[in-house]
């Protein structure tokens, strides 16, 4: 009988990864649970997408995340914390092999990103990059070794999978592994460089975010609720704005919320929004 889908680390593969290949993994997979860890605690990691600054069209595909994909990951991440002078022989399933390989290819362009923002902000830079331009070319080059190993042994994952749970649920993990791979690249391992943002952009959105907290601070007022601190505040209408452009706000736009910031509807919405989302101070009776 097979498995049901859900159980998707059948078919994990026996393999040995030398002291060199996890020299070249170890750091890879560190930076993508790092960055995924930060995420957890802040709710944004440093290498995600700028959906804020760049919002993307509309249908715009954000990928979904797979915690039972992520899990693995994590666990992989662990198992490689301990260093062995004659490497390390475990049991991967085809998830967290594509995961390996993924991690280099993004460690790598990390290690780019970070040299370009060190010759963009010169000898005052913040940032401490430890590889030259000769040493990140020698580094994608071993990378690429690894990866062409690992990718032997993902096929050995593959139909150890297939032989396992069919060739049906095989095609549904896959569909659901590459929404969770789009998740990971936009929220967790984006590693491109900025494009430098449009003043006349930047001073609309601020623009609109200054109307969204006006109109919400006279909602909350007749509410019979003193606003939060500036910076909660601000956070809260860009949080608005942001579920405005997903279509996450069931009745009111960014656009007719500015065209007349007087009607009741409009400023009760927002102070709802607002209200919901912090622990407010009643206004004094007196």
């Amino acid at each position: 009988m097979k498995r049901a889908p859900d159980k998707k680390n059948d078919g994990a593969v026996s393999l040995r990864l030398s002291p060199a290949q996890i020299d070249i993994l170890a750091p890879a997979i560190q930076l993508l649970v790092q960055s995924y860890q930060t995420h957890l605690r802040s709710g944004a990691s440093r290498l995600a997408y700028p959906f804020r600054i760049y919002p993307p069209p509309k249908g715009f595909g954000r990928g979904n995340f797979d915690q039972s994909f992520m899990n693995g990951i994590v666990s992989f991440g662990r198992v490689l914390q301990t260093k062995s002078k004659s490497g390390r022989r475990m049991k991967l399933d085809t998830w967290q092999i594509r995961a390996a390989a993924f991690a280099i290819r993004a460690y790598v362009d990390y290690l780019r990103l970070l040299r370009r923002q060190q010759r963009l902000k010169g000898k005052q830079s913040k940032v401490r990059v430890h590889h030259d331009d000769q040493s990140i070319a020698h580094l994608k080059a071993r990378s690429h070794r690894v990866i062409r190993s690992l990718e032997r042994h993902m096929k050995r994952a593959n139909r150890a999978l297939i032989n396992a749970v069919g060739e049906n649920c095989y095609a549904t993990l896959t569909k659901a592994w590459q929404a969770h791979l789009r998740w990971m690249r936009l929220h967790i391992a984006y590693c491109q460089p900025w494009a430098k943002p449009h003043s006349g952009r930047l001073a609309r959105l601020r623009r609109d975010l200054d109307e969204l907290m006006e109109i919400a601070r006279r909602g909350l007022h007749e509410e019979g609720y003193q606003p939060p601190q500036d910076k909660e505040f601000r956070h809260l209408m860009r949080l608005y704005a942001r579920y405005a452009r997903e279509g996450r706000v069931a009745m009111w736009i960014i656009g007719s919320l500015h065209e007349d910031r007087e009607r009741f509807l409009r400023k009760y919405h927002l102070a709802q929004f607002v209200i919901n989302r912090s622990n407010l101070k009643e206004l004094s009776k007196s």
